[in-house]
């Protein structure tokens, strides 16, 4: 069964009491699939690659946004029974209290799921809507609160899950907008580290991206690095060109670089940093297209 937890719930919910005013600002990802209106008490924080965070100023009521592609609803609710909704690293324990109701969602099923738990030892109550289907969309909205403020927060909880809709990926843009971003650039490896005395082969190596569509990946052992941070790639190092473009497959973009093989690498923002199949690289200038 799939697993339902994320690793960012827990740092964002420390939770004290209830200031703000009552209203709301409509946010739309178009890569997620989904528009609402969240209260004006709340602010965005950073992206944390498929999740998106909403907090008040104090900390005392959240908001996170999943993106799950090809949810199945009646697997969720099913592992809500049995296990509930758990992140043990971060002290996140949520389990339902009521049964679920439906919600209100076009082309596509929704379900608002009454949850009580605790979070970082904190005892929180809320609601977790599990949206699903338009164009094998699916994502979560999990609302929480102090329970001795859940009173104050509920009609706003409910006016929020109330604006909730589907909206068209854009995929076609999503890959202009990361083309327009890659193109012409290195993808610089942040994970080499050289070893004192010795050669270590990096495990990912570097993309030179030229504007023309073609490619150039070098990877292979480094060497002893002049100074601190760097890393030296010695002569032997292997150097491959073939061609480079972007797809979006369900819903996630992806780098697609071919030469000898083909690699399918996810493309992902956490953050500041940009994330390559799950690893930190930096964006630079390319020195090898020109």
């Amino acid at each position: 069964m799939r697993t339902f937890m994320t690793s960012t719930l827990g740092a964002i919910l420390v939770l004290a009491g209830i200031t703000g005013t009552a209203g709301a600002a409509n946010f739309t990802d178009n890569s997620f699939g989904i528009s609402i209106d969240v209260d004006d008490a709340m602010s965005k924080l950073p992206q944390m690659r498929d999740v998106h965070n909403f907090t008040t100023q104090d900390k005392s009521a959240a908001l996170m946004i999943k993106r799950i592609h090809d949810l199945s609803i009646t697997d969720f609710v099913e592992h809500l029974h049995s296990v509930g909704y758990r992140d043990t690293r971060d002290g996140v324990i949520l389990g339902m209290t009521d049964e679920p109701s439906e919600a209100k969602i076009e082309s596509g099923r929704g379900l608002l799921i009454p949850v009580r738990g605790r979070i970082s030892k904190h005892k929180v109550k809320g609601v977790i809507g599990a949206y699903s289907g338009h164009d094998g969309q699916g994502f979560l909205v999990i609302a929480t609160a102090k329970p001795e403020n859940w009173a104050a927060w509920n009609p706003r909880m409910n006016t929020m899950f109330s604006s909730v809709r589907f909206v068209k990926v854009d995929r076609a843009a999503m890959i202009k907008d990361w083309e327009n971003r890659l193109k012409g650039k290195k993808l610089q490896s942040g994970q080499a580290r050289v070893a004192r005395g010795a050669r270590q082969t990096s495990p990912h190596g570097d993309y030179y991206l030229c504007s023309d569509g073609t490619a150039i990946h070098k990877s292979g052992p480094v060497g002893r690095a002049p100074r601190q941070n760097m890393t030296v790639y010695n002569r032997g190092r292997d150097q491959r060109r073939g061609t480079w473009f972007v797809i979006v497959s369900k819903g996630t973009p992806y780098l697609i670089v071919r030469d000898d093989r083909e690699q399918k690498l996810m493309l992902e923002d956490e953050g500041d940093n940009f994330m390559l199949h799950g690893k930190r690289y930096i964006i630079t200038a390319n020195n090898l297209c020109k």
